[in-house]
């Protein structure tokens, strides 16, 4: 089997394959305009997050992630992870491209195979929005919500991370 992640272009419906790596620190600087978060802010710069960006052939930055294995050594936490500006639901309603926050979900889910915790990831809902969707379109199951009002957070497991991981086999 082949792994390949991949997004989808929505002017042109095109596939887009995505390598995804370890970030540098350009690729961390190059958030500083437009973006959402700082990917340089202390928070960030933990050294427990291990930071991954994609990346088209072309070198263009789709999507910065945040992961870490959680504090029960139990599955990998997805800490942060964000589409860049044309493609941030939170900037712009007609997308560049789709597909970012599954292939990064995707990714936390390989880290978690390879790190030997089954596929396990957890993380959590920035919006109610996104609440809705990753319980209602990846089946994933609310844990808790740790602070009142906070973001309410999620895993992933069995099925659900199989049917997401398994879109990027061929």
């Amino acid at each position: 089997m082949l792994l390949q992640y991949f997004i989808t272009e929505n002017a042109t419906g095109t596939v887009v394959p995505i390598e995804i790596v370890p970030a540098v620190q350009a690729d961390l600087l190059a958030t500083k305009n437009g973006w959402q978060s700082d990917w340089t802010s202390e928070f960030i710069r933990d050294p427990k997050l291990e930071k991954y960006v994609a990346k088209t052939d072309s070198g263009e930055i789709v999507a910065l992630g945040a992961y870490r294995e959680d504090e029960h050594g139990i599955s990998i936490f997805i800490a942060n992870m964000e589409a860049h500006p044309q493609s941030n639901p939170t900037f712009t309603v007609n997308r560049k491209y789709s597909g970012i926050g599954r292939m990064m979900i995707a990714y936390g889910i390989q880290l978690s195979i390879d790190s030997g915790h089954g596929g396990v990831v957890t993380f959590a809902a920035k919006t109610d929005e996104l609440y809705e969707h990753y319980v209602h379109d990846f089946h994933a199951v609310p844990i808790f919500q740790p602070f009142s009002g906070g973001p309410k957070l999620l895993m992933l497991a069995d099925e659900g991370a199989q049917a997401i991981f398994s879109t990027y086999l061929s």
